[in-house]
This record gives C-alpha cells, structure tokens and sequence, in this order.
C-alpha cells in the first residue's frame, strides 16, 4: 500500500488560519504543493479553509495531535471513527502523528491538556503497548498510517530510537514519518547517533519527513533542543536531512513546518529543500514530481 501512496513533492504544515495564509502560498511562485495541518476532530469546523487551499492548488494532509499512538490510554473508538470521518472528508492520502502520550484520562483528548507530548518509555514493554495503540488507531482510519519519533528534551528507557521505531512500525505494519529537529533532540538528550542504528528501521516504511525550526537551552548534560516551529532551522536540522534523504528510496513528501515564519522565509526555504531533493534523495519519483519547480 505504502508503494501505491501519491508523491506529493515539497510542502508546508501550518495551522489552517495561520500566518503566513496557506493558500496565498500555494498560489506564490515556488510555492508548496502540499497543505499539512493540526486541527479539530470534527471536519465540519475547518472544511471552509481546507476548500481554500484545495481550491489553490494544493493536496490536503492531516497531521493532528490527539491519538495515543503509545501506552496504556486506550484511544476511544468514537474518537477514531470521527477522525477517519475527518480523513474521508479531506481526502488526506494518509495519516500522521507524533508517537507519543497525548491524554492521560480515559476517553478523548488532545494534546494541549497536557501542554506538551510526553515520549514513550525506550523499551520492550512500552514498545509492546506502543503496538498495541497504532493497531487499534489502524483498524479504523481508512488510510495508511505512519508515526513519529516526538521530540524529547528527556530519555527514559535505553533502546535506540531507530530499534524502537524500526520494531514498532514492522510489528503494527504501519508507516513513519522523521522529524530532522525531534532526530536531533534525542541525540542532544543523550541517545547516541540515530545513524549508528539505521539497520534496523526499514526505510521503504518512510513515506514523510518533516524540518522545523528550533532553539537550544542550557541542560546539566549539555544543549537540549526545543521544538520551535517560529524560529530559523538549526543546522544540525539540516544536516540530519543531509544524511537521511540518501537513505530513504519511499518518500512522498518532504514538509517544511512553517508557522509563525514569514512569507519570504517559507518560500526561500522551500527553494532550498527541492535543491536538496534532486541532489540527494533517493527516489527518482520525488525528483521528478518537483518538475521546474524554482
């Protein structure tokens, strides 16, 4: 299934009524061909601005922040059923989301009641259940879905991310999606280099990858990396993306997480990643999708 997926090329996420407005950039010259954005559950609250955006030019995926894609909350099934209504309305070719804890309390959640996404525990038993919630998420949502390594300003559990994500996502037959910046927070947090363990993720699971913006605060250990999507990408970003897309022969879409940044900075950024695109990524059929593209 992950084969059949539509190349998507190079895009943007951002909040639907955000600033920069994503369908002024899909209209811009060298603009994204892809709209990624975090919303409600409920699809009738944001079909007016996914229309707009459709409407520019560009394809639509839904990437939120309310599964518990790892732990022991069960994921409500009318929770799950609304959210692949959601999918079906917006025609998102396939779902993502950060593996992580989003709720704490049974029933529905997002995200924000926490403040924060809370990291698996790196080991077997918490692999184990992390299995257990990407198929019960997976045995609803009509498309194909595929998890992310969160970022982490802290490590509990000593498995590599790459063991425990390459295990993760063979055991639940799913896709991935890596995150540059939340790649680099876990080496920052004491985890080691994620090359050193690229064996054993299977990298034809990874459809996406994502970059962003960051900043580095002052830790006991040593630097510790905050996701900051309003702040320039941090170099070690980049390099992380310079290393991975030779690696990785099955990505779709490649997204440049933008909000807060400005019009000039979103477009120049994207310029940068197809250059990066046709000079090192190894599938031939996202080079191609990029066409004339500036």
């Amino acid at each position: 299934m992950l084969d059949q997926l539509p190349t998507l090329g190079v895009g943007v996420s951002l909040s639907l009524a955000s600033r920069p407005d994503p369908a002024t950039l899909v209209r811009s010259p060298g603009g994204p061909r892809f709209v990624e954005y975090a919303g409600l559950v409920d699809a009738d609250r944001i079909q007016p601005e996914v229309e707009r955006i459709r409407e520019a030019g560009a394809t639509i995926l839904f990437h939120p922040s309310y599964i518990n894609f790892c732990g022991s909350f069960p994921n409500n099934r009318a929770w799950l059923e609304t959210t692949a209504e959601h999918i079906r309305a917006v025609g998102s070719p396939w779902f993502a989301q950060d593996c992580a804890y989003c709720f704490r309390e049974e029933g529905p959640g997002y995200s924000t009641s926490l403040g924060y996404f809370i990291p698996p525990i790196l080991n077997e038993a918490s692999l184990q259940q992390a299995i257990r919630r990407v198929q019960e998420v997976r045995e609803v949502i009509p498309v194909p879905v595929a998890i992310e390594p969160p970022p982490m300003t802290f490590l509990v559990g000593s498995m590599p991310l790459f063991t425990f994500f390459g295990h993760l996502a063979a055991a639940a037959d799913c896709a991935i999606l890596l995150d540059m910046g939340h790649l680099v927070s876990w080496e920052m947090a004491g985890g080691g280099k994620v090359l050193d363990h690229l064996h054993d993720l299977d990298c034809r699971r990874v459809v996406e990858v994502h970059i962003a913006g960051g900043r580095l605060k002052a830790g006991e250990q040593g630097p510790i990396y905050v996701d900051a999507h309003e702040c320039p990408i941090l170099d070690e970003s980049w390099r992380m993306l310079e290393a991975l897309l030779p690696q990785l022969p099955n990505v779709k879409a490649v997204c440049y997480e933008c909000e807060g940044m400005d019009e000039e900075t979103v477009l120049s950024t994207l310029k940068r990643l197809r250059g990066m695109v046709r000079e090192l990524s190894a599938n031939v059929a996202l080079v191609a999708v990029l066409g004339d593209a500036q």
